[in-house]
């Protein structure tokens, strides 16, 4: 019965010349929301919404990223024709690069440039769409094929960070440089990426000295700073470390060098 009154109202609306998936705006009530749907979701169908976002676009081939213009979705692409690459193949348009040769850690160094300029200019931790937003190298479909999920990979990088600054840890312990294993002076060392994160959400973001934060200054770029110097051993823990505004923290060390130089 309930099969019958669909295909009435299907063919009701057609016969008005009304998609079946659209309501008419005067029906429309307060709590209906408008889905743009294609009619149909034909093999022939889906390739063609991948046409016309491509013509649209004025591009030859798509991205993930490009997805979100389409009126389907990466998994229908999945489960149809195996994934997106046959299926720009199948519509007659380039197949892109997927990157499959680069390794894990340079996607993860690129990960960590991108998630460095999120900190500093807006304050949080990275999404997805940041990847075409800050031009890094490669998109996130290399990320999902080799970490599952855009959560898992930033949770890889977390892990890279916490072995690098342990390893640095321990090689300036014995006075070794970590890269050569050679004996050096002292050394700046760059603060780890999950510690930098923890400073950050710990301080709401905000400049410790000015009070100013990217919510309420667009533009305003944010760093991690030590309060007692690691040249004077000062360490690099979250007692000793806060958030200053790039102005604020040039201020500070404009401030310090004169002072080394009056003594």
């Amino acid at each position: 019965m309930r099969s019958l009154w669909v295909k009435m109202q299907m063919n009701r609306s057609k016969s008005q010349g009304l998609h079946p998936s659209k309501t008419p705006p005067e029906r429309q009530g307060p709590a209906t929301r408008f889905i743009d749907r294609l009619a149909e979701y034909s093999d022939t169908a889906v390739l063609e919404e991948l046409k016309r976002v491509a013509n649209s676009a004025r591009k030859t081939t798509l991205t993930m990223n490009d997805l979100k213009h389409a009126r389907l979705s990466y998994g229908l692409l999945k489960k149809r024709f195996g994934g997106l690459r046959k299926a720009l193949v199948l519509a007659g348009l380039s197949s892109q690069s997927f990157n499959r040769n680069v390794t894990d850690e340079d996607l993860l160094k690129e990960l960590e440039r991108v998630w460095d300029l999120v900190l500093q200019n807006e304050g949080r931790r990275p999404f997805k769409e940041d990847l075409v937003k800050y031009h890094a190298k490669y998109s996130q479909g290399p990320y999902y094929r080799r970490w599952g999920s855009w959560i898992r990979a930033c949770e890889a990088l977390l892990e890279r960070s916490d072995h690098s600054a342990q390893a640095g840890a321990e090689a300036a312990s014995i006075g070794l440089c970590p890269e050569s294993g050679s004996r050096r002076t002292f050394q700046k060392r760059s603060i780890p990426l999950r510690l930098r994160y923890e400073v950050l959400q710990r301080d709401g973001f905000t400049c410790s000295i000015c009070g100013r934060s990217p919510a309420s200054c667009r533009g305003l770029k944010l760093h991690v700073d030590h309060i007692k110097p690691e040249s004077k051993g000062g360490p690099t823990e979250r007692g000793n470390l806060r958030t200053l505004c790039e102005d604020c923290n040039l201020g500070k060390g404009a401030l310090e060098e004169r002072h080394e130089i009056e003594r």
